[in-house]
């Protein structure tokens, strides 16, 4: 595995949306760095976060009408 990936290959490894990752890379969940005007992110620390992060709304939250 390589130890730089993109954001697409980020998102493709664990089923998150480009979105959810850069949310990640701007909470300082992720190491990111830009190589060749690309972010890319810590491809170990994607595979260390991704089982952590809960999917969905939090409990409690009002639901769209």
């Amino acid at each position: 595995m390589k130890e730089w990936i993109t954001i697409a290959e980020a998102s493709a490894l664990t089923g998150r949306s480009r979105r959810a990752i850069y949310v990640w890379v701007q909470s300082d969940r992720l190491a990111s760095q830009i190589i060749d005007g690309r972010v890319h992110v810590l491809a170990k620390a994607v595979a260390r976060i991704a089982p952590t992060v809960k999917r969905g709304r939090p409990r409690g939250s009002p639901t769209r009408r």
